[in-house]
């Protein structure tokens, strides 16, 4: 089955406890063991990790069907740096991509093809990409394709501001490749396998339905 790994932010304290199940009547679903009481005399519940996981794993994009190409990604950035990067990486690992050098040109080529995932630079000269995110979102022919926020510095408020104007994911420039493309690979599959995205030889009326 393969290994898994559970993260957690930081590990409070170490300690053996006894565990008792939860009452019949308790709605504790399948990540809950059941509870034990703290030195105070309340009541904590605990996690059962196979649970956690399997409750995970059900969350997660089945891979695209064999032979079923990528969707294709349009990358929005104004860094010619970036955008040769994020080009190199995603086509190297069989995505089409196409380019926009400004959230103006990047607005304009939305609405010109059917695109499976949009990556945003999150600072852009003029329009910035928090306003190219809210213009895909309202629109009715756009707002279900996942949009990935970059940026070069971490911005806890920037990042807060991007989940509230819809974003499907925010992450730092591809310093690290892999976990750019397990970004990606998670936002298409879910377009793919979620949404339906439109095979590429079909007419573009019919991938507008």
């Amino acid at each position: 089955a393969g290994r898994v790994a559970l993260g957690v932010e930081r590990v409070d304290r170490t300690a053996e406890v006894v565990v008792r199940p939860p009452p019949r009547l308790a709605f504790a679903g399948q990540v809950i063991a059941g509870a034990t009481l703290d030195a105070h005399g309340d009541p904590e519940l605990v996690l059962d990790p196979a649970g956690v996981i399997a409750a995970v794993r059900r969350l997660l994009p089945p891979p695209p069907s064999p032979g079923r190409a990528p969707p294709p990604v349009l990358v929005i950035d104004d860094s010619l740096t970036t955008r040769m990067l994020e080009k190199s990486i995603l086509e190297a690992a069989g995505y089409e991509v196409v380019l926009a050098t400004s959230a103006e040109e990047g607005l304009v080529k939305a609405r010109g093809r059917r695109f499976g995932l949009f990556l945003v630079d999150v600072e852009m000269p003029g329009m910035d990409g928090q306003e190219v995110l809210k213009s895909i979102k309202a629109d009715p022919e756009l707002r279900e394709i996942p949009v990935v926020m970059m940026t070069g510095v971490s911005d806890e408020q920037e990042m807060q501001r991007a989940m509230l104007n819809g974003a499907n994911s925010y992450t730092l420039k591809p310093a690290n490749a892999e976990q750019f493309l397990r970004t990606v690979l998670m936002s298409t599959n879910y377009w793919l396998n979620i949404h339906q995205y439109p095979q590429h030889h079909l007419p573009q009326e019919e991938c507008l339905r």
